[in-house]
């Protein structure tokens, strides 16, 4: 009989079954849910909830019990994101995807599910022991994260936070490298966002920053081609030991997959041995506009399987990338000649035309990236941090396969009176954030992406009197942490934010979160500021520190 997986514990990653974070809300071990679940024991936490030891009380076998904390439990849309995960591994019906297999509410009033328990590590984790790892290992490893995303695109599932944290390597049988993907909590369902109002809209931001891509980055409509990107992001840092972009900010690292070419695996690790082949799957599925990258796993899968074999080359188009000022972003191909360059193995398509991809113009909706409580992940959960707006990803329902031809539509009723709106029907507040310079604008608790200073009509919030924590984020300026209250429409927030110091011996500092005032429309002209002041905030209450790394957990 096969041993069952168990999971275990990563000291350099978080909190661990020695150091474990404190509990939100009361302990659950010792409680017996669904009358066959026994707590045993507390494995992690994380920002939204924690992580136990469960045994079934007939059979004797273990799982992981995931518990949504009690402070969220009376949020709608996170309740129905803790749902979405344990649905979504559910449909899939994979072996390299985690299995979830029950789910339910604890005596408090929150939820739960429960998942097979692993004993293993994450790509991260090995990364970090191994620094790179060699071509072949490489291949059996993609090819089964691969096949679980085809899996997952074949049930109209697009994950939208692939990471090497996110494929947890177990031994089974004879294989000591088998795969399962996890975190599947902010995954786009096609299937489960019809005939109800979606969690996701355009213009939200989910992921990982250093696996978005270009499309996520901007708040574009997002499709499976985001899980083939973040792929080609996986291989390139087991190939090369680093990912492609890297950056001191959550915008510098966006900026780079927008508009930076990656430089060639060969190049970043020239002792790696890594075969040409290799290195323009890599390139092909981290190509900026999304058309140019392989249009399924399935083709992702057959390329990684050729290498070796002298089967044809996979075609790379070169990009011309420019930053705009101001403009659209064009992802254009680059004109190289008459004929076809090659790029390792791979010819680089030349004279191909393709209309460019526009950046939207829609405003951005708040987003709430990295809600997803990853369990079976070493000995505890990762929640909303590791998650970049999740920590990068949603949007718009976006049809995985061919759409279905739509029945042809019965004959309208006779018109009723229009219902009258209840709360969650209202129209959400706007709000219009002044900057002096254009800034991101963040969720304080997940650094997920409400949207920028810039944007036209300003940001959606949903109305509530309770104050919404905020950061502002420049690049090259301090972060600005401050605090609104949505509690009615055209309510404007006027900040100003600080350069980062540049002396020698000096840290860049972090501001202090700041009392704004907020102004009904019209509002009435600012006066002119002191020249000396035109960089500065206020000096009551600043207190300077150390400029806060968003990857740092």
């Amino acid at each position: 009989m096969e041993d069952e997986p168990r999971l275990t514990p990563r000291q350099e990653d978080g909190p661990t079954l020695a150091e474990p974070e404190p509990e939100p809300g009361p302990s659950l071990t010792g409680t017996v849910l669904l009358d066959r679940y026994r707590v045993n024991a507390k494995i992690g936490a994380g920002g939204m909830g924690t992580v136990y030891l469960g045994e079934h009380t007939t059979i004797g076998k273990e799982f992981a019990i995931k518990v949504l904390s009690n402070e969220y439990a009376h949020r709608k849309d996170l309740v129905e994101r803790f749902l979405r995960e344990a649905r979504a591994a559910s449909m899939i019906r994979q072996q390299n995807v985690v299995e979830i297999t029950d789910y339910g509410d604890t005596p408090e009033g929150s939820v739960f599910f429960v998942m097979e328990f692993l004993d293993g590590e994450d790509l991260g984790a090995l990364l970090a022991r191994e620094q790179r790892v060699p071509w072949d290992r490489v291949r059996h490893l993609m090819i089964q994260v691969c096949r679980a995303l085809e899996a997952a695109h074949a049930a109209g599932i697009i994950h939208r936070d692939m990471k090497p944290d996110n494929c947890f390597r177990i031994e089974r049988g004879k294989d000591p490298d088998f795969i399962k993907v996890l975190d599947f909590g902010i995954a786009k369902i096609e299937s489960g966002e019809q005939g109800g109002k979606p969690l996701t809209q355009t213009g939200m931001i989910f992921g990982t920053p250093e696996y978005m891509s270009p499309e996520q980055a901007q708040g574009d409509k997002v499709d499976h081609r985001v899980d083939i990107y973040a792929v080609g992001v996986i291989m390139y840092e087991l190939l090369c030991g680093r990912p492609p972009f890297e950056g001191s900010t959550f915008m510098a690292i966006l900026t780079k997959h927008m508009f930076e070419v990656p430089e060639a695996p060969s190049k970043r690790a020239p002792d790696a041995g890594i075969p040409p082949e290799a290195e323009a799957i890599v390139l092909k599925a981290m190509q900026k506009d999304r058309a140019y990258r392989f249009q399924t796993m399935t083709e992702m899968i057959a390329a990684i399987e050729a290498v070796g074999t002298g089967a044809g080359a996979v075609e790379v188009v070169q990009e011309s990338i420019a930053r705009p000022e101001g403009g659209p972003t064009g992802f254009a191909p680059h004109q190289v000649g008459d004929g076809a360059a090659a790029v390792g193995a791979a010819a680089v398509g030349a004279g191909v035309e393709a209309a460019p991809t526009q950046r939207s113009g829609r405003k951005l909706i708040a987003g709430f990236a990295g809600l997803a409580l990853v369990a079976a992940v070493v000995g505890y959960a990762v929640f909303g941090p590791n998650s970049q707006a999740s920590e990068n990803s949603p949007s718009d329902p976006v049809v995985v396969n061919e759409p279905e031809p739509e029945p042809a539509p019965e004959p309208a009723p006779e018109p009723e009176p229009a219902p009258q709106p209840v709360a969650s029907d209202l129209t959400p507040v706007k709000l219009e954030f002044e900057t002096n310079v254009p800034a991101q604008i963040l969720d304080a608790r997940d650094r997920a992406i409400f949207g920028t200073s810039d944007a036209p009509g300003g940001l959606e919030f949903e109305l509530s009197d309770q104050p919404v924590k905020l950061i502002l984020s420049a690049e090259g300026y301090e972060e600005l942490e401050v605090e609104v209250v949505p509690n009615r429409e055209s309510k404007r927030y006027q900040y100003e934010l600080v350069e980062i110091s540049t002396k020698p011996g000096t840290k860049p500092g972090k501001r202090p979160r700041p009392r704004p005032s907020a102004a009904p429309e019209p509002e009435p002209e600012p006066e002119p500021e002191p020249a000396a002041s035109s960089h500065k905030l206020p000096t009551k209450g600043h207190n300077d520190g150390d400029l806060k790394n968003p990857f740092d957990n």
